[in-house]
């Protein structure tokens, strides 16, 4: 028996017996061809094909694990139909009559490697995808066969070990035989951790040299929130996993009945149990019995999924359709948040070697004002079919959130103008997500009407950590003390000043931290649907006392593994009601 450690990719336990996918390699020799146009019409062809798929597999994530799942498969889509990308190779294969895979797996080195270089997680992301993509089409110009369409064939559980696995693969394998997988490259918030955690599927990254270290048919057990890998397992390790895996599945159906039931602690203390959404599918998907409300309306897929800007009508079409479906809940949408790791191509974005700490978020809407104005018109209009709240991304000073109110003024008066509805009284917040905003959260606050903390670009910004890069992933972390003291100031200056505070980051589903969240007097947890009933069940089975009296323990500790085991133990005590 062997156990090798990686990094947390998806949580769950599982047991099953290897698969290993290994990827067929090919070369890109030189050929001289005698008809260019001939030669480029199987590159063409290859596109085409790949379009197909891509839509295929889109459409399937956007109805499986949500339209935030499916915005991660846009990058492809993009790069397939960018043609700028491919104009390069095609004039290389008409200039010097060279054969296309040699013309585009050049470009492919070549493009990738710049951005592969940079520390920024979305440029090295973009590399991943530039090469990916560039595989795939060499690969079906070359007649190979994708290794991940050998696996769907098989028709039994297993567990899957490769050397990375790109989204689409991950989304592609048949869920009821993949029993969980484990990749040697990846970190704990990499695209396809993130699919595996919405869809349900164990997964341990980052462990080096597992592909030369099993075999096919080997059994081994993967424990994704530990990040363990165990090969050949001795019987009772075997049953302890089995075990672990069956309470998984129990939990899941407990979880299951509180879906529809509010968060209220022990002794009587209420925390909202909100849910993140993205675009019109995720819209007509959401189940508005079972949350509090829309905590995040991310509107950047709106624009990432055009081929130009959205229009006011289309933008206040589904607004509309969201309020309306929220019954009366609140739903807090955010302005446009693009820039750093996410991108559309029709904006024209420029390229930085910083894009997180670039021209993204509210920078862009402050430039590009009548973008800003578009998107303020629809939300205000659509605010008159239930309770709709404006979210300013990034604010980092009060001349930005000034600025923008004001913008929101000058729609006010040009909609009365026209005589068109709103909501006289709508509610503006902000994001709290930079070291900025937090050391000005008291003044923020005096001027904002609520919070909503940005718990993934606040935990990368303060600890100074590229989420992606697995070389860093220890200092990642949601219990990090200097995360939490920061998530304190800014709870204590909302609530002197009267205004909710609330969490949207990936943290707000973590369930260690449902102590620490409760007992810093958090208003508000904003998630993926599929979290919801879990963090209920746990609120639910805690008190207010027990968790402010956990927190006053943790800052008295010194470092972030010290408060991880003590978070470990109080989980345990949880463990026990389950």
């Amino acid at each position: 028996m062997i156990e090798i450690k990686g990094s947390e990719g998806a949580v769950g336990y599982a047991v099953g017996k290897v698969v290993i996918l290994k990827e067929q390699k090919y070369t890109a020799e030189i050929r001289t061809v005698k008809n260019p146009e001939e030669e480029l019409k199987r590159l063409e062809k290859a596109r085409d094909d790949y379009r197909r798929e891509l839509e295929e597999v889109w459409e399937e994530t956007k109805i499986n694990a949500g339209a935030d799942s499916a915005a991660i498969l846009q990058a492809y889509k993009e790069m397939v139909n960018d043609e700028i990308f491919f104009q390069r190779p095609i004039r290389r294969v008409r200039e010097e009559r060279i054969n296309i895979e040699l013309a585009l797996e050049e470009e492919k080195k070549s493009v990738a490697a710049v951005f592969m270089s940079m520390d920024d997680p979305y440029m090295k992301e973009r590399g991943t995808d530039i090469e990916n993509v560039c595989n795939t089409l060499i690969k079906k110009m070359k007649g190979i066969e994708s290794p991940a369409e050998k696996i769907e064939k098989i028709k039994e559980s297993f567990i899957l070990v490769a050397e990375d696995l790109t989204p689409i693969d991950t989304v592609r394998l048949d869920k009821r035989y993949l029993k969980g997988f484990v990749t040697e490259r990846g970190g704990r918030t990499s695209h396809t951790v993130i699919l595996a955690k919405t869809l349900g599927i164990p997964a341990v990254v980052g462990v080096s040299g597992i592909t030369q270290r099993t075999r096919d048919g080997e059994t081994i057990c993967i424990d994704g929130a530990g990040g363990r890998v165990i090969l050949n397992p001795e019987d009772e390790i075997l049953k302890q996993y089995e075990k672990e895996r069956q309470k998984t599945e129990k939990r899941r159906e407990l979880f299951e009945r509180l879906k529809n039931e509010r968060a209220v602690t022990i002794d009587g203390r209420r925390i909202d149990i909100c849910v993140n959404s993205g675009d019109m599918e995720s819209v007509r998907g959401l189940d508005m019995e079972s949350c509090d409300g829309v905590g995040l309306f991310r509107t950047e897929f709106l624009y990432m999924a055009q081929d130009d800007y959205p229009t006011e009508e289309f933008q206040y079409e589904v607004y509309k359709e969201l309020a309306r479906k929220a019954g009366g809940k609140e739903v807090i949408i955010r302005t446009l948040d693009i820039g750093g790791d996410k991108q559309a191509d029709y904006m024209k974005l420029p390229r930085e070697q910083n894009p997180f700490l670039g021209y993204r978020a509210i920078r862009i809407s402050l430039d590009r004002t009548e973008i800003f104005k578009t998107q303020l018109r629809a939300i205000l209009r659509a605010s008159a079919y239930g309770k709709v709240s404006i979210m300013f991304p990034m604010i980092v000073n009060l001349e930005e959130l000034r600025r923008a109110k004001t913008f929101v003024e000058e729609c006010k008066w040009e909609l009365d103008k026209q005589d068109i509805p709103y909501d006289t009284e709508i509610r503006v917040g902000i994001m709290v997500e930079t070291p900025a905003a937090v050391l000005l959260s008291d003044k923020l606050a005096e001027e904002a009407d609520f919070f909503s903390i940005g718990t993934n670009d606040l935990i990368q910004y303060i600890t100074a950590t590229d989420r992606m890069n697995e070389h860093t992933q220890y200092l990642y972390k949601s219990c990090n003390l200097s995360v939490l003291r920061a998530v304190r100031m800014v709870a204590e200056n909302a609530h002197r000043a009267g205004i909710p505070v609330g969490i949207c980051g990936e943290a707000a589903s973590d369930e260690r931290m449902t102590y620490i969240w409760l007992g810093l007097g958090i208003d508000e947890l904003s998630m993926v649907p599929s979290q919801a009933s879990h963090i209920k069940y746990i609120v639910k089975h805690i008190s207010q006392k027990e968790a402010e009296k956990t927190v006053q323990k943790v800052f008295e500790m010194d470092a972030a593994d010290e408060v991880e085991q003590y978070l470990k133990e109080r989980m345990a005590d949880y463990e026990e009601i389950l």
